[in-house]
Parts: C-alpha cells; structure tokens; sequence
C-alpha cells in the first residue's frame, strides 16, 4: 500500500511495559511519511511485530531511543541481527542508524561486541556485509533530532524520575499533520506547551490500588516514575487534541485497576473521548484520521524496503 503524500502513518508496534505480556510488547512506534520511514524505539518483540504488520526488517536504518529503560529498547539487538540477514523478511542494506540521549556510545559499542559471535559465523558463510551489523550511534538533546523528506521528529524533554535524565517525548510533523507521543513521563509542563495542536496525542498512564500499594510498597517507585489518570486527563484538556490516546498502562497487580476504572478518574478532568491503544494499531492522519485495528486492515501491508540515506 502506497501512502498519499500528505499522509503521516504512526503504526503503533507495542504498547506494553517491562511485565512480559503476549499481547502488549516493549514500545516500539514505526514513523511512515512520503518515502521516509523511522523506529521510535525498540522494544521486546518489535522484530516480530514488524513481521506481522507486513514489513521487512530492512524497512528502516534509523531507530530513536527516547531514553534507557529496557522496555523501550530490549528488541534492538534482535532488529540489528536479524535485520541484517538478506533475505525478502528482512534485508537491511547497511548499519543501523541509532539516534539516542546521552548513552548511545556505549550502546553502539556493547551492540558490537553482543553481536560478534553472530557476524563472525554469518561473515564466515558469505551471509552478510560484517559493517551492515553496526550500530552508528547519535547523541541528541532537546529539539529537532530528524528532518528528512519533509518529516520532522522534534524531542521534547519530559520527567520521568531524578534517576532517568534526560527522557524524552516526540513530536513528529508532516504535510502540516501532528502526531505526539508522551513516551514515559510524569505529568510535565514542558509536554504540554509543545504538544499543543496535535491531530493525535498518545499519552502514557499508571495506576494502583491503595492497598495494593499499601502492601506491595516497591510498587510506588513505578508509580512515581508515571502520570496518574487524572494528572493525564488534565494533559488533554490543557492541549485538546483531536484525538486522545491511552498507550503504557502500568496497571499492576495484584488486583489491577481496570482500564474503565482509569478512563473514569481520566474523566474528573477531560470531558472528551479517549481511546487506548493496542500492539499493531494503524493511525493515519491525512484528509482525516484513521484508527485501523490489526485485524481490520492494520496488517498484510508487504512494505518494500525503504531507503532512508544516500
């Protein structure tokens, strides 16, 4: 499927938390704008979620971490590898551009150690190019990180606890369409003054129960690292997008709150509709917006390989 000119596609890969869950992956958002095409984030199983939405691996070379939990960035190792087999599944056609805070150096050099035994066994068969299994690593901060084809990834620094700096939000623009992503992030006024006019804002959430905080009490970190959901409702009304999502839930157990029990303390400050996002979720914002679940046409897609670089 060939995407209109005007056309910002968001396929939202995974939309789970660090908890292993068949149904909600490591978050990973895949970036579709004219002949561009960018990872934000790698979560656990985005290889697989790529496979399933009908991409080949080698669609990207150029993935942004918006900071170092391994929930936003577990799956880079498998993408790296695997992605570099040439085969129709997967074929990227040379390193992997990897966009990232503070930390990145370290990441490109722990992937290329991680990946040796791999690239040596496959260097050996005449499998692959051994450069085309690097990670080419770019230190970014506040601000613009990605302009390319008339796509424009900005970073927005956002609060996600004392330990976890810098993290970031992203704001993507095309063709004059909006698209925000929270990322992880308490609630922060920095996030509300830049996702002013978004066609789409997809915000992260946590949530418990007193007395399961009361007897769990290691459960309070996270949720101190997180956005409540009347702290998230009151990021809507103070930004108004046309369409508000829910992505992230850190709803934890024992005896987790409920998603109609979030959206209802949500409501104590946002009168407008939201909805909540799953693992392989299409939206695209062109003439209008489009919510494509997976198993309504979200899917099947056999994007050939994009080329993002000269």
């Amino acid at each position: 499927m060939t995407l209109d000119q005007d056309t910002l596609r968001i396929t939202l890969l995974g939309t789970g938390i660090p908890n292993p869950d068949i149904n909600a992956f490591g978050t990973s958002t895949l970036i579709e704008a004219g002949d561009q095409c960018v990872l934000i984030d790698c979560g656990r199983g985005t290889a697989i979620r790529l496979s399933q939405a009908g991409y080949p691996l080698g669609v990207t070379d150029t993935v942004i971490l918006s900071h170092y939990h391994s929930d936003h960035y577990a799956g880079l190792f498998d993408l790296l590898m695997t992605g570099t087999i040439q085969q129709p599944y997967s074929n990227r056609g040379g390193p992997l551009h990897l966009f990232g805070p503070p930390g990145v150096q370290d990441v490109a050099e722990g992937a290329w150690l991680a990946t040796k035994p791999d690239r040596e066994i496959r260097v050996a068969d005449s499998e692959i190019d051994p450069d085309h299994m690097r990670v080419i690593p770019h230190e970014y901060a506040e601000g613009e990180v990605y302009n390319r084809g008339g796509l424009k990834i900005i970073a927005i620094e956002v609060d996600h606890g004392e330990f976890i700096r810098p993290a970031y939000a992203f704001r993507v623009e095309y063709a004059g369409r909006v698209f925000v992503h929270s990322h992880d992030t308490r609630y922060n006024e920095n996030l509300i003054r830049q996702a002013q006019g978004a066609d789409v804002f997809v915000h992260e959430v946590a949530a418990a129960r007193a007395e399961t905080l009361a007897h769990y009490p290691r459960i309070q970190v996270a949720i101190d690292h997180h956005a409540s959901p009347t702290e998230v409702g009151r990021v809507f009304t103070q930004t108004q997008p046309k369409i508000a999502m829910l992505t992230h839930l850190v709803m934890l157990p024992p005896n987790p709150m409920t998603i109609s029990e979030i959206v209802s303390e949500l409501a104590e400050e946002y009168s407008g509709i939201v909805l909540v996002a799953e693992d392989l979720m299409t939206i695209e914002i062109g003439k209008n917006i489009s919510l494509i679940p997976f198993n309504h046409g979200g899917s099947g897609l056999q994007h050939k390989p994009l080329r993002n670089r000269d």
